[in-house]
């Protein structure tokens, strides 16, 4: 990936100006950041900290967005890559890394947004611990002002029409997650109605043989059985009615 991204023109001609930024090239590219204290010029040690770290912010570049981060594709998230890493890799310190953002922050040539994540873990006196996440993106006028910004808006247009495709292959793998888990939860409940119906025909057998003398009639005494003739026709009820009555007559 690093590898390919240095063969892009404007990379390689943006990485060729970066790594003399603090040198004779001053003065000729960036001119925002000289003026960043009105009047008073702009310490050198900020332009040497972006000659060193000009490969490894090149690197992570993502040329579709300008922000420091990669997609990924498998597992269809966008990371961003953080500065303690890039200042590791660029063999300087942490803060200087964060003055030098600062500084171009302040002359326009990077938005960074900065969020604070509260993480769960706490330290000695009980605190929840924050993590601090920056989200860095180059500007177009960054470009402009380094002399690649045809070159910037050409790579651009290309990264875009590839990060399209990405993103239709990450929304069909979301999809087709989706898909197999709405599967699996049918598979499950359909298994839970089976066992349940397995259960209740275990239990109906059960439920017979626990019945004991003591449950019947008072007495202990099971009642004869009497087969369900279903509903009495009219006709019927009318026939003991006549017969009643006369019992009753000849009594």
């Amino acid at each position: 990936m690093t590898a390919e991204q240095l063969k892009t023109p404007v990379l390689r001609m943006a990485f060729a100006r970066l790594s003399q930024i603090g040198g004779e090239l001053r003065g000729k590219y960036l001119r925002d950041m000289d003026t960043i204290h009105g009047g008073r010029r702009t310490r050198s040690e900020k332009f040497t900290a972006l000659a060193k770290a000009s490969e490894q912010l090149l690197l992570r570049l993502d040329l579709a967005t300008g922000v420091l981060g990669w997609l990924d594709v498998d597992r269809g998230q966008y990371f961003l890559n953080t500065q303690c890493g890039i200042a590791q890799d660029s063999g300087i310190s942490a803060p200087s890394l964060n003055r030098l953002m600062h500084g171009l922050e302040q002359a326009d040539y990077v938005y960074r947004r900065i969020e604070k994540v509260r993480l769960e873990e706490k330290d000695e006196s009980g605190l929840n611990l924050v993590r601090t996440r920056v989200l860095v993106r180059f500007t177009e006028k960054f470009f402009i002002h380094l002399g690649v910004g045809y070159l910037w808006y050409k790579a651009k247009k290309a990264a875009l029409k590839k990060r399209k495709k990405a993103l239709l292959e990450v929304s069909g793998q979301r999809a087709a997650r989706q898909e197999r888990a709405s599967l699996e939860e049918l598979r499950r409940q359909q298994a839970r109605r089976n066992w349940e119906k397995s259960e209740a025909r275990k239990a109906a057998p059960g439920q017979l043989e626990a019945l004991t003398p003591s449950s019947y009639a008072p007495g202990g005494v099971k009642p004869p059985y009497e087969p369900d003739r279903g509903p009495d026709r009219p006709e019927n009820a009318l026939a003991r009615l006549l017969r009643s009555v006369q019992v009753k007559k000849d009594t």
